[in-house]
């Protein structure tokens, strides 16, 4: 029996497919493998890439160099990189040196009395402007008064002696003057007695007179003769009266000058209870109160004369070639500002023997009153100045020891597109294209440095002052990189891509 039924044969069942949203990690895995066996540069990337990584600058190597190579499959092509850039500036530049010194009065006076005693009363406060002369404080002088009215009775006690001195004197000139009229006046009577004898002598040998008469002429001229004896006898007394009176008046004047000297040094001691200022300046310390006994060796008062402060260098030896008088000395504060500025007046012949230095000391003016006395400042010695060339600080690298900056210049200009033409043999890999001749770029250059001035540092060598220096990313740059200055951002159409 035949049937109409017929079997037809069926496919063998198959496993449903997969997901179009589910790729399995075996699929993953060979998908990366043919990426990176088609495309070598990739495996160039990656190398890199575990190089930027050991070497610390990861994330801008994988940023910069291996993202734009594993997109692109060629060698990075970098845009310009967008820097500030500034102008040298030139100034004028100090030779220096800086020392630590201590400002000094080049008047100061601890005040103390001359003489004892108790102080009554005071006159001035600290910080009182004080001229020479001007009364201080007082002391108790009532002794001392005492003593000079005792000198000046004294005195008048000598005086009056002295006077009565010179009335004795005055009197015994007076007698002996008397003396020499009447010793005048028996002189003349001596010379008529001599005459009458002498006539009677010659009457009595002629026989014209009788011997009686010429023994009484005898008589009257021996009697004239004594007589004259007898007054030279009281004028030698009175001449000797007259020297004693004298002696009296020298030795009573010598006392009235020794009365006077007692005198004098007195009211000077007494002076000396009155204690006024010896200089002119300000009032420092008063460490004296009223009431205090004091002597000569208390302190009373310090007087400081500020106007003229000054200052003592100790000079390294080895700059004393350039020391010399007048040299400009700067003062500055503990933040570097200058206060004051004076010059050298004195340099010290000889060398410390401890510290090998020489001393030096400047006066500065402080009519102001902006220093004091005893402070601590800053002196800036100020060798020489000349021209500089300045550059901030943050456009200095340093590299193996040696110092650089980048100059800002085009690429067609600058010593980048030399360099380019004498590489030699073409890279295995697809290089970038040269830049634009007037695209700006990086160009490192070796510079010499000076002195540091604030916030710049002076270049002596290597830099010009029309060169445009680069100021920001000196870490991000090489040597030719291409760069944009930040001013020309809002208008990249002056600088071509």
């Amino acid at each position: 029996m035949s049937s109409d039924y017929s079997e037809t044969p069926t496919a063998p069942h198959e496993p449903d497919a997969p997901d179009a949203e589910t790729v399995s990690p075996e699929a993953e895995l060979a998908e990366v493998s043919s990426i990176f066996k088609d495309n070598p540069a990739r495996k160039w990337g990656i190398g890199l890439l575990v190089l930027g990584l050991l070497g610390g600058g990861g994330w801008l190597v994988y940023s910069r160099m291996i993202l734009p190579m594993v997109a692109g499959g060629g060698p990075p092509q970098f845009g310009p990189m967008s820097v500030a850039v500034a102008a040298p500036t030139t100034t004028t530049v100090r030779d220096s040196s800086e020392y630590v010194a201590t400002l000094q009065s080049r008047q100061s006076v601890t005040v103390q009395p001359q003489a004892s005693g108790r102080i009554t009363a005071i006159f001035v406060r600290s910080g009182d402007r004080v001229s020479v002369g001007t009364p201080l404080l007082q002391l108790d002088a009532s002794e001392q008064q005492a003593q000079v009215a005792g000198n000046v009775a004294g005195i008048q006690a000598a005086g009056a002696e002295l006077a009565a001195a010179r009335a004795d004197a005055a009197s015994a000139r007076q007698a002996l003057d008397a003396l020499a009229a009447d010793r005048a006046s028996r002189q003349a009577d001596l010379a008529f007695n001599e005459g009458e004898y002498k006539r009677f002598q010659s009457l009595y040998r002629q026989g014209a007179t009788s011997k009686q008469l010429l023994d009484e002429k005898l008589n009257t001229l021996r009697q004239s003769r004594a007589s004259i004896a007898q007054i030279d006898a009281q004028m030698k007394a009175q001449e000797a009266t007259i020297a004693r009176s004298q002696a009296n008046i020298l030795r009573s004047q010598q006392q009235r000058d020794q009365a006077v000297a007692t005198a004098a040094q007195g009211q000077v001691q007494l002076r000396y209870y009155a204690v006024n200022a010896p200089i002119d300046g300000v009032v420092g310390d008063i460490p004296a109160k009223v009431g205090d006994l004091v002597s000569p060796t208390t302190p009373l008062i310090n007087v400081t004369q500020n106007r003229q402060l000054e200052i003592q260098i100790a000079v390294p030896l080895e700059k004393s070639g350039q020391m010399r008088t007048g040299l400009p000395v700067q003062l500055l504060s503990q933040t570097g500002q200058v206060l004051q500025s004076g010059s050298v007046s004195y340099i010290a012949p000889s060398v410390d023997p401890q510290n090998q230095s020489v001393q030096v000391k400047a006066v500065f003016d402080n009519s102001g009153g902006q220093l004091r006395t005893n402070q601590i400042v800053r002196a800036r010695v100020i060798w020489n100045t000349k021209a500089g060339v300045l550059v901030p600080t943050t456009a200095i690298s340093r590299l193996a020891g040696k110092n650089f900056v980048f100059i800002a210049e085009p690429y067609g200009r600058s010593s980048c597109a030399a360099q380019a033409k004498g590489q030699g043999s073409a890279p295995a890999t697809p290089a970038a294209p040269a830049p634009d001749p007037t695209q700006l770029v990086a160009v490192q250059k070796p510079v010499s440095l000076g002195q540091i001035v604030g916030n710049n540092q002076e270049i002596t060598e290597g830099l010009n002052v029309s060169d445009r220096i680069v100021v920001s990313g000196l870490l991000q740059l090489q040597s030719c990189t291409p760069i944009q200055a930040a001013s020309d951002i809002a208008a990249p159409s002056s600088v071509k891509p």
